[in-house]
């Protein structure tokens, strides 16, 4: 008897992960009408069959959920390879599911390591790179694409679920959700692209004192993930920080061990 019938309740992870779709849609819905003409609109544009579901968190009477548990969640649930976070203000006018396979298929060959994509996002030096029609203009085509960038604009976000990422959990709130994502996966070695895929976004945006607050939460977040530690392994001991120099300096074996003795 092998261990494989003794045990019929081992299961071999080797085979490739199947999805049972290829899209999930997830949406945060507050007003009805206007996230059914959304569904409506993807339909139209292809996004329809029995490879693509519709998710959607109610906020119609309170935020039960925001972008980041949102996110986290639709994660869990989602059974498409690819899931695309959306606000229920967008319309699928222009480009169809047949372009973002193009687009998807771009990326998969440019970078098998993608996390998320998008339509608006910023360099690491701040340049900008566009794909939208919304009330700052029509058609609007900055940079060329497929643009790898640090931070996407959260109108609609391509998440990668090949790719085992998340928002932070500690994080809450309507802004910059887009960013964390990026920011987390390039932490494991992924990237975030701005694709050329084209929809309308009914809204210019909101900067409020609610995005300055999520901002200055994110700030210290940063501050704390790059807090200088000594980490004890069990096998060793290092010390970590934002300097490579005091890196090379605490790590040095006989600076090590004098800590060790202070400790």
């Amino acid at each position: 008897m092998t261990i494989l019938t003794q045990y019929p309740e081992l299961q071999c992870l080797n085979p490739q992960e199947e999805f049972s779709k290829r899209f999930s849609f997830c949406t945060l819905v507050t007003r009805y009408d206007e996230y059914l003409e959304m569904v409506e609109s993807a339909n139209q544009a292809g996004f329809a069959g029995s490879d693509v579901e519709f998710l959607y968190f109610d906020n119609k009477q309170s935020n039960q959920y925001d972008g980041y548990s949102g996110i986290n969640k639709a994660i869990r649930a989602a059974r498409g390879k690819y899931l695309i976070f959306c606000h229920q203000d967008i319309l699928f006018k222009f480009d169809s599911r047949t372009i973002l396979d193009q687009r998807i298929e771009e990326l998969e060959q440019l970078d098998p390591n993608w996390a998320v994509a998008g339509n608006a996002g910023k360099t690491r030096s701040g340049e900008v790179k566009l794909r939208i029609t919304d009330p700052y203009g029509k058609d609007i085509k900055k940079g060329l694409f497929p643009a790898e960038v640090n931070s996407l604009d959260e109108n609609i976000l391509i998440i990668n679920l090949s790719q085992n990422i998340a928002c932070t959990a500690n994080m809450t709130g309507f802004h910059l959700y887009g960013t964390d994502l990026c920011q987390n996966s390039y932490q494991l070695g992924l990237k975030s692209y701005v694709i050329d895929f084209h929809i309308f976004h009914k809204s210019a945006g909101k900067v409020n004192q609610s995005y300055f607050d999520i901002q200055q939460k994110y700030i210290k977040l940063q501050c704390q993930r790059k807090k200088n530690q000594i980490i004890w392994a069990m096998c060793s001991s290092f010390y970590i920080s934002n300097s490579s120099f005091l890196n090379l300096v605490m790590n040095w074996k006989y600076i090590m061990k004098i800590i060790k003795r202070l400790v």
